[in-house]
């Protein structure tokens, strides 16, 4: 059995730019220590899954730009 978390949030920039640099990097480097403990799904079989990925980027939908490339985490 696994325990499988998805998440996507769209937070505005001047709201992520109130977020301090501690606060920042202590969530990144939470993210990185649990991408470590994470598996694929039916890793190595057809319908493999690729679960072990943490990403993130500046989106610029709203105003019809393109977005900048994802960063990994």
């Amino acid at each position: 059995m696994l325990i499988r978390f998805q998440l996507d949030l769209a937070i505005p920039e001047k709201v992520f730019n109130k977020i301090s640099k501690e606060r920042k990097a202590a969530f990144i480097s939470e993210v990185r220590a649990l991408r470590a403990l994470a598996v694929k799904i039916n890793e190595g079989k057809p319908n493999e899954e690729m679960t072990v990925k943490a990403r993130y980027h500046k989106c610029y939908h709203d105003e019809g730009k393109a977005c900048e490339p994802e960063v990994e985490i």
